[in-house]
């Protein structure tokens, strides 16, 4: 696992540009920005209680408490391409027991889908891309703690602030993070509701779908904040962050892929022991081998593709030896990043755009 990259086995991909409205067109696209669409499919959301599935109530539509767990279905459907996605979204306070549910519940969902849906696993703070857009006209909110079940939330007068930040789509996530002017930055817009004011903070490289995102957050949490430019801050706001601290100021970096092409890996029990092999060179359709597992690193998701003769052992030890290898990679992995499980027969233009034809 830990061999560095050779560079004439490289798999080369063009980069294609997003564009929201040829998103269907384009299996390469989607594949690079991990969209399966705009996000206009049909949606419903459940929380996890106990060992059951909940509806969340609509008012809560779009709002993740930390203390929870969500199953989120989608369904997507454009030309003669269908198909579901299962969400599930583990909140870093809720209890392990429902975070162990919420595995148990995605799998029973997809036998009732007839077990073609893609199943992808969220740790909090960590959403992909296509997740954002599922909550159209309104940032997706990450609360800190609490839970949306009656009489989970606390009315108290205490400082909160959110961190509101676009992706190139447009949509918007906004996370409850430390109150501390060190979580400031540059690149956002910050959200800080205190019993003495409320500011809308706007960093100077933050953009135009940053401040929509924050007034539609405002509005969400009934407040009116005071639209603040950063270097504009006075003493109130400052007090109530706690007093003023660095934060990070440099322009965001974007990764590029050329840096970090995708690797492909086979798994396979033949021998009687579980072994993980790079495929060299391009990625193409034939390297997926129908009695194997297989492991697609794109850097920022890992699929976890399951071919129709693979073992039944193989395919249990598949989705574990995808958080292994995250942690175990030299390049200091986050292991919450999300993974992503696949059927053969029924993968989403975000995996398969990543193959050559």
């Amino acid at each position: 696992m830990g061999t560095a990259y050779v560079s004439n086995q490289i798999a080369r991909i063009e980069k294609v540009p997003f564009d929201v409205s040829k998103l269907h067109q384009s299996e390469a696209m989607a594949a690079q920005h991990g969209m399966v669409d705009a996000g206009d499919g049909d949606k419903q959301v459940w929380r996890v209680e106990g060992s059951q599935r909940v509806l969340v109530d609509s008012g809560f539509f779009g709002q993740f408490f930390g203390g929870d767990s969500y199953i989120i279905q989608y369904h997507y459907h454009h030309d003669n391409r269908q198909g579901d996605l299962i969400y599930i979204w583990q909140g870093a306070e809720s209890s392990q027991d429902e975070v162990g549910a919420s595995a148990i519940l995605a799998v029973q969902l997809d036998d009732e889908l007839g077990g073609g849906a893609v199943q992808v696993r969220v740790v909090q703070g960590k959403e992909p891309a296509h997740l954002l857009s599922l909550f159209k006209g309104q940032p997706m909110v990450v609360h800190k703690g609490g839970t949306s079940r009656e009489g989970g939330q606390s009315e108290a007068a205490e400082t909160r602030l959110f961190q509101v930040r676009a992706n190139p789509a447009g949509d918007c996530r906004a996370v409850e993070v430390d109150v501390s002017s060190s979580s400031l930055n540059s690149n956002d817009v910050l959200l800080l509701i205190s019993s003495g004011g409320s500011w809308m903070w706007r960093g100077r490289g933050s953009s135009e779908a940053e401040v929509q995102g924050a007034e539609k957050l405002a509005d969400l949490l009934h407040v009116s904040p005071a639209l603040l430019e950063e270097g504009e801050e006075a003493g109130a706001f400052w007090d109530a962050l706690g007093g003023q601290q660095e934060y990070c100021r440099s322009p965001r970096l974007k990764t590029s892929m050329e840096a970090r092409p995708p690797r492909l890996f086979a798994c396979s029990n033949k021998t009687g022991t579980f072994l993980m092999e790079e495929v060299p060179g391009e990625l193409t359709q034939d390297d997926l081998a129908p009695d194997d597992v297989m492991i697609l690193d794109t850097w920022d998701q890992v699929f976890v593709w399951i071919g129709n003769e693979a073992r039944e052992e193989e395919k249990t030890e598949a989705a574990a030896s995808a958080v292994r290898y995250l942690e175990s990679d030299p390049a200091g992995r986050d292991p919450r990043t999300p993974t992503v499980t696949v059927k053969q027969g029924f993968e989403p233009p975000t995996f398969s755009g990543w193959f050559l034809g």
